[in-house]
């Protein structure tokens, strides 16, 4: 079988990584591109087939590159390893495949929106009866300030779109919410769910695949600690309350291949907060306990194998830093010049 060349998009980020991660992990017979918008990202040094690739806020120069490279190094898949592509690559999913023949791992249009909008997040939960948090868009601090009387001190004010636990925060009187309210573009306010104090007890990151079959496979379940809006140790677990939440909502979207769901114990349950259509910084925690979403992707959507039922291990995961070294290499020559570097194995 010929090998299939993979585009990874976010090369430098942890869901970029993290996908490498797990493709590499796989020791299927693959080539990997990858890709990022900053040859300081240190996720291009590791390949000599690294790709620096235009930002996608410039369409029209973004989409001429892809339509270039991509034929240039046949490229049959591109995984999306970073968030602000995930527009972009919707709008252009078909004109890809139309010219060049490359698929693009992404999902379906609605439910990618729904699970980029915080507040459309939370209304689905509502709508299908499944647990949800209670939340408002302000339209200013005035207005902010009335719909805050509706919830018991503290609250969550945060960005109705991102991710990374990027300006989250936790209010506890009135004077944070005026503080932290100029802070953020298009704010929403939400229920408080618990005490994260120790959120390796109270925070759970889970996934499910959805295979081109409509077949569900998952989930697997992970309870984790946060460090920084990444998780630094995971659990793999057993719920069954958070694993039918997380089958229900299977059931209902309508979704193509992977997709992430971070939830957190309150005093009535578990209860989802975030919904990540796409890869995520833990895919490849969950590749090493046998739920490799990137290889289930390219057998099932690219190489048209029915997939069995994964066998998920028991186990935790501890996170640590890593190094990637250039020998005789100034960072003013990465601009001109390949440089694949050296990773040492210190331990």
């Amino acid at each position: 079988m010929k090998k299939k060349n993979i585009l990874v998009t976010g090369a430098g980020s942890g869901v970029g990584q993290s996908i490498i991660k797990s493709l590499k992990f796989s020791k299927f017979p693959c080539n990997i591109f990858p890709a990022d918008i900053d040859y300081l990202n240190s996720f291009l040094h590791i390949s000599k087939n690294s790709l620096l690739v235009p930002k996608v806020e410039n369409e029209k120069k973004a989409i001429n590159w892809y339509l270039k490279n991509i034929k240039k190094f046949n490229i049959n898949l591109i995984m999306i390893g970073s968030e602000y592509d995930t527009n972009f690559f919707l709008k252009f999913k078909k004109l890809i495949k139309n010219k060049t023949d490359c698929e693009v791992c992404i999902s379906k249009a609605e439910t990618v929106k729904l699970s980029n909008d915080k507040y459309l997040t939370q209304l689905f939960l509502k709508k299908n009866q499944l647990p949800f948090l209670k939340t408002y868009i302000p339209k200013n601090i005035n207005d902010a300030k009335k719909m805050s009387k509706k919830f018991i001190l503290p609250f969550v004010l945060k960005p109705r779109f991102g991710t990374s636990s990027k300006n989250v925060y936790i209010v506890s009187n009135y004077d944070e919410l005026i503080s932290n309210f100029k802070k953020i573009k298009k704010p929403i306010i939400q229920e408080y769910i618990g005490n994260f104090k120790n959120n390796f007890e109270t925070e759970y990151t889970c996934s499910f695949f959805v295979t081109k079959e409509k077949k569900i496979l998952g989930p697997i379940t992970m309870r984790r600690k946060l460090i920084n809006g990444t998780s630094w140790i995971t659990e793999v677990v057993k719920n069954e309350k958070i694993d039918n939440i997380i089958l229900r909502i299977a059931k209902i979207l309508k979704v193509e291949g992977p997709f992430n769901i971070q939830l957190g114990i309150g005093k009535n349950g578990p209860v989802p907060f975030e919904f990540n259509c796409r890869y995520s910084g833990t895919t490849c925690i969950r590749a090493y306990f046998g739920f490799n979403e990137p290889l289930m992707y390219l057998k099932n959507y690219i190489l048209n194998k029915k997939l069995l039922k994964p066998r998920i291990k028991n186990g935790s995961c501890f996170r640590y830093l890593n190094e990637i070294f250039l020998d005789d290499c100034s960072i003013n020559e990465l601009s001109k010049h390949k440089v694949q570097g050296k990773i040492m194995k210190w331990i």
